[in-house]
């Protein structure tokens, strides 16, 4: 079964220059000069040619769906024309031949689960929940260690697990946000140990990934400015602990919809949560439901850049899972 592009609406291609341009940019900022993203190369056949598969925990994904091949080139190079305008330096890590053999395993193009690092040339990779996905940690190891990063690999340990995309880190603060879900406490805590942090906060919810509900907003120091987030999928200790985290801050809290995070298995979100937060700029998939956030995050220095992922959304990823910061 096929599925039109955009979960059966009618598709519309934004072009990232009606919302962004950096040379009549009103919040002035520096380059990202010092910066480097990962992003996984396309696999060699179509994207989910047989159809995108079902995880149990991820409603976002479209059982059946079929990716449309152009459109999902199209929407990755502009997102990495975004990225370059801005001076950062993109690194297109090849993705593994292995994963292109029967039956296809495309899920490695969500570079932001197998690892993450300290942004200072140290990785870690993650012993990822899904046993189908363990893998890629094993072969990004591989390729990080080509690219000349110093790896460390998080205890092999039954119970113990820490995806990706169920982390933010903040390295100029040294802050670690961390999901609960598909993140075990003793694997966050992994990573928080190898990663030095000076402050782990917790966040429980029911959705899969951190990302697909929340993101940090950075000032253009790299400082938290705010935190947004749909408080309704968050347990109630989480929702208090954020709240004496934002007020210890001094930082406001943005409450959104479930439609602008991972919505639901009958009513798919925008995933505009699921954003790549980078000083003074936001870049995200979507609009917020509410477009004076927008203004909000003005009046703070932060840049709201909105580009189209249409085709990632049908396998339950957005921006935040195809790239990773090194």
């Amino acid at each position: 079964m096929q599925y039109p592009p955009n979960h059966g609406k009618q598709l519309k291609l934004l072009s990232w220059q009606n919302h962004y341009n950096p040379t009549n940019n009103p919040n002035k900022f520096t380059p990202f000069n010092f910066m480097k993203i990962l992003i996984s190369q396309l696999p060699q056949s179509p994207w989910w040619q047989n159809g995108v598969p079902l995880y149990d925990d991820n409603p976002a994904m479209r059982l059946g769906a079929m990716p449309d091949q152009s459109i999902l080139e199209k929407e990755r190079s502009e997102l990495i024309s975004i990225l370059k305008d801005l001076n950062v330096e993109i690194i297109k890590l090849p993705f593994p031949s292995v994963y292109n053999a029967d039956p296809i395993k495309h899920d490695f193009v969500y570079i932001r689960d197998p690892f993450i690092t300290n942004q200072k040339g140290k990785a870690v990779i993650l012993r990822m929940k899904e046993p189908n996905r363990r893998g890629e940690s094993t072969m990004a190891g591989q390729l990080l260690n080509n690219l000349g990063l110093d790896t460390i690999f998080i205890p092999d340990k039954p119970g113990l697990y820490a995806e990706g995309g169920e982390f933010y880190f903040c390295p100029a603060e040294n802050i670690l946000f961390s999901g609960q879900c598909r993140n075990s406490v003793s694997g966050m805590e992994a990573v928080a140990e190898a990663l030095n942090v000076s402050e782990l906060v917790i966040i429980q919810s029911h959705s899969y990934h951190l990302d697909t509900y929340f993101t940090p907003v950075l000032n253009q120091e790299g400082l938290v400015c705010a935190l947004i987030l749909c408080m309704d999928i968050v347990s109630v200790k989480s929702s208090r602990d954020l709240k004496e985290f934002a007020a210890k801050k001094n930082i406001p809290i943005i409450d959104i919809p479930l439609e602008d995070a991972i919505g639901t298995a009958a009513n798919p979100g925008s995933f505009a949560a699921n954003a790549l937060p980078l000083p003074g700029i936001l870049i995200g998939p979507n609009h917020f439901s509410d477009r004076s956030i927008d203004d909000r995050l003005a009046e703070m220095g932060v840049q709201r850049i909105v580009t189209p992922t249409t085709q990632f959304e049908l396998s339950g990823g957005s921006i935040h899972c195809i790239t990773n910061e090194i």
